[in-house]
């Protein structure tokens, strides 16, 4: 043991010599390269880019190295540098960077290297200018040495991908399963690298006890199709894997899957609301998952409506959406897709402008048939209702309605009728017994929900006829009646003159009676003028007290200005009536000393002569019959 020990001691140090010997040879007489005795080589955690702790370079490490490169010229100087490894006898190009010193300027790379394997690796740092007798280069052994902790593979030594067929876009994942064959619990994780992209993708660390196995994967996604080739391994921050756990894969990537959407028809009428039927199509590939969201916007505000999941397969799919009852200042409907864990190319949402349906109801005309009907006769009417809106209308109510007092016509009334759009309907109906004369006005009215639409029409009726008319009695019957009284009012008419010229008066004086002859002719007729329109009345002579002008119903006296005591009386004559042999019990009696006296009843002022008494009378007022009596 001491042997081996004794003997590593010794190469490290002759490779170390070897190496500063070959950086004194090969320096530049303008660049200098650091004597590779003075690197700082260290073993770092890959993850973290800082040191790991072990003081050797073990089997599994990643190692950084830092050197200095020095111009020693005042003249600035343009190249590059450039890191090569050994490998089955041919150098490898590891890491290279464009560079530029200014005079007398020192640079300071850093390069890390790794995972480093177990046994001698040969480095080579060299600097290349745009002058080939510039050109300088050095080289460098590292001794890797085993490590205690040995990670392999638990089965076969290829990764498995998870979500074949691979889309533009699709998550993939890679795995393998790793075993600890160590003494001590370590970490690892899964790293893939696509040379032509650049770009690496790393897993999850994961924590293997010794003796056991586990998972390690990794995640990735491709945003371009094609073939794609990468690289795999398995990294430990302490190092200590195997070979075996890394390789290199084939990938086949398709292009990424597409998502389209439509509109196949739209309609919003009064009586169902929106109805929209729309479409989505999957391009060719496997069933996707996709979100669908409904919204609508009103006056710009945008209200979600609806939202839910739905699986896609290829091909297209028919889809609808109603809204039973939408607000009148709906403005438009907006439908967006997205796709569930995947990713597809942009899916461009569908907007829909709305317009609200609004019926327009007209009459183009309306007809009578007969064109004059007859009273009595039945009268058709024919209109034509005409829908020149965007919409069928709901079922409505026509109704025919006289204008002169708003009388509708039961007859003919309709319900129930609808009107398409762009339609146009003849409704006919008719009136019974028609009855007006001459010239009608009616109306007819359409009427569905906020919709109300007029119309006129003139009915032309004949006249009656004269020998047409007919009374709603017997005329044999009214006639025969009718002379039957006129022959007894003139009878009695007669008996009651005769019995008043021979009665005598009741009043003793010398005085002769006076008969009613006599009395009509000391009443007869006289003119008065109306004060206020001078209308000319014919009132009896004898008469005092108010009358009333027919013509501007101004009441005013006659008869008065004699006799003072009636000024500002409404007095009204009643025609007296004079009755013999009647008891002065039977009568209420009513007495004065002038021509004036009052009713007993109602003390209504009343003109009787003295020289006529005493006299029944009757008062106007309250057609109370009395006595009038002397005073004295």
């Amino acid at each position: 043991m001491k042997h081996t020990a004794n003997f590593a001691i010794t190469v490290v140090f002759l490779l170390l010599f070897t190496g500063s010997v070959r950086a004194e040879v090969e320096e530049s007489p303008s660049l200098t390269i650091q004597d590779s005795n003075f690197w700082i080589i260290e073993a770092i955690d890959q993850t973290t880019s800082s040191s790991n702790g072990n003081s050797t370079v073990s089997d599994g490490d990643y190692v950084r190295i830092s050197l200095e490169v020095y111009n020693n010229v005042d003249l600035s100087i343009n190249g590059s540098w450039e890191l090569k490894v050994l490998s089955n006898g041919i150098w490898h190009t590891s890491m290279f960077q464009n560079e530029s010193w200014l005079p007398y300027e020192t640079k300071s790379p850093e390069i890390t290297i790794g995972p480093m394997v177990e046994g001698t690796i040969s480095m080579m740092f060299e600097v290349q200018t745009f002058d080939p007798s510039l050109n300088i280069s050095v080289t460098k052994d590292i001794r890797v040495a085993p490590n205690p902790i040995i990670f392999s593979s638990a089965g076969d030594s290829v990764i498995a991908i998870t979500g074949e067929p691979a889309y533009v876009g699709d998550k993939l994942t890679a795995s393998i399963l790793v075993k600890n064959q160590g003494e001590v619990e370590g970490t690892v994780f899964l790293r893939l690298t696509h040379d032509e992209s650049s770009t690496s993708y790393y897993g999850q660390n994961v924590t293997i006890s010794p003796g056991s196995s586990r998972e390690v994967s990794v995640s990735f996604e491709f945003p371009t199709p094609g073939m794609k080739e990468f690289r795999w391994d398995v990294i430990s921050s302490i190092g200590g894997v195997s070979l075996e756990l890394n390789g290199s894969h084939n990938l086949i990537i398709m292009p990424q899957q597409q998502v389209q959407s439509g509109i196949n028809s739209l309609a919003w009428t009064i009586s169902s609301g929106i109805e929209l039927e729309y479409w989505v199509s999957l391009s060719d590939g496997p069933s996707r998952e996709i979100e669908i969201s409904i919204g609508e916007y009103q006056a710009g505000l945008f209200t979600e409506l609806q939202r839910f999941p739905m699986k896609l397969d290829q091909g297209v799919r028919n889809l609808d959406f109603k809204i039973p009852n939408p607000d009148s200042n709906l403005d438009r409907i907006r439908i967006t897709i997205s796709p569930l864990y995947w990713t597809s190319g942009q899916i461009a949402d569908l907007f829909v402008e709305l317009t609200r349906p609004q019926p327009i109801i007209q009459i183009t005309s309306c007809t009578q048939t007969p064109e004059i009907v007859d009273i009595h006769a039945t009268v058709s009417l024919e209109c034509t209702f005409t829908n020149i809106g965007n919409s069928d209308s709901l079922p409505g109510d026509i109704t025919i309605m006289r204008v002169s007092d708003g009388m509708l016509y039961d007859e003919a009334e309709k319900n129930s009728i609808s009107i398409s759009t762009g339609e146009s309907k003849v409704i006919s109906t008719s009136i019974q017994e028609w009855q007006n004369e001459g010239s009608t006005p009616l109306q007819v009215r359409y009427s569905s929900g906020a919709t109300l639409t007029t119309g006129n029409i003139t009915i032309q009726a004949n006249q009656l006829p004269s020998e047409g008319f007919k009374l709603p009695f017997d005329t044999t019957a009214a006639l025969l009646g009718a002379v039957s009284g006129v022959v007894i009012m003139m009878v009695a008419l007669v008996l009651w003159r005769v019995a008043t010229e021979r009665t005598p008066s009741t009043v003793t004086e010398s005085k002769p009676s006076i008969s009613r002859i006599e009395k009509r002719r000391e009443s007869d007729n006289i003119e008065v003028s109306c004060p206020t329109c001078s209308q000319r009345l014919s009132i009896p002579g004898g008469h005092v007290g108010r009358v009333r002008c027919p013509a501007c119903t101004n009441s005013f006296e006659v008869g008065v200005k004699n006799n003072p005591s009636l000024e500002g009386s409404s007095i009204e004559i009643e025609e007296q009536v004079e009755k013999e042999n009647v008891s002065e019990d039977k009568f209420l009696n009513s007495s004065s000393d002038s021509d004036i006296l009052s009713c007993p009843s109602c003390e209504q002022l009343l003109k009787v002569p003295l020289e006529k008494r005493p006299i029944m009378s009757r008062c106007p007022a309250c057609r109370t019959e009395f006595k009038a009596l002397r005073g004295d």
